[in-house]
C-alpha cells in the first residue's frame, strides 16, 4: 500500500472479476439446463451465498453466457480455444500501415470539410475498406505485376553498368 504527500492512504484495487475458460462456461450452462440457477451456483461456486450480492452477480454472468451459448459451445468444442478464456477472431486486431492510416485521416478531413457527420460506423466501414485496399499490395495500392522481378533485376544490371 502506498501513502501519498498529504498523508492519505490508497486502498489497493480487490480484483474480483474473474474470467473463467470456454469449457468451464459451456459446462456451467449444460449443468444449468437441468438444474435451478441456485443449484448451478452452488455446485460450480460453493463460497458464494445464497440471495446475496455475489449471488445476483453470478446470476447475470451465467445469463449472460446464456445469451451467447452458441458461440461458448461452438470454442468450449474445439480443443484449441476450449482452455481459452477470451477469444479475438485472426485479423480483427490487425494494425493500419502509415500510408493506410494518412489516407483514412485524408478521407476523414475530405468528409468533415464537407460538413458531413462522421460516425463510429462510417469510420470503420471506411477502415475496413482502406485494409482491404493494402492488403497484399505494394504501398502505392496497386497490384505489382507479375514480371516486377524480373524488371528489377534488369535494372540493377544496368544502374551496376552506369556506376
Amino acid at each position: 500500500m502506498r501513502v501519498s504527500v498529504k498523508g492519505k492512504v490508497r486502498k489497493p484495487p480487490k480484483y474480483k472479476n474473474t474470467a473463467e475458460t470456454f469449457e468451464f462456461k459451456a459446462a456451467v450452462l449444460t449443468y444449468y439446463d437441468t438444474h435451478t440457477m441456485a443449484a448451478a451456483i452452488g455446485v460450480f461456486w460453493s463460497a458464494i451465498a445464497l440471495r446475496g450480492k455475489a449471488y445476483a452477480t453470478k446470476k447475470r454472468v451465467v445469463l449472460r453466457w446464456k445469451q451467447h451459448r452458441s458461440r461458448i459451445d461452438s470454442l468450449a468444442a474445439n480443443t484449441t480455444t476450449a482452455k481459452l478464456k477470451r477469444y479475438r477472431a485472426a485479423g480483427s486486431a490487425k494494425t493500419l500501415s502509415d500510408d493506410a492510416e494518412l489516407d483514412l485521416f485524408e478521407w476523414l478531413v475530405a468528409v468533415r470539410r464537407n460538413k458531413i457527420p462522421v460516425s463510429a460506423t462510417m469510420l470503420q466501414q471506411e477502415t475496413l475498406e482502406i485494409a482491404k485496399m493494402y492488403d497484399g499490395k505494394n504501398p502505392t495500392g496497386s497490384i505489382a505485376p507479375a514480371d516486377s522481378d524480373e524488371v528489377a533485376q534488369t535494372l540493377q544490371v544496368r544502374y551496376a553498368a552506369v556506376l
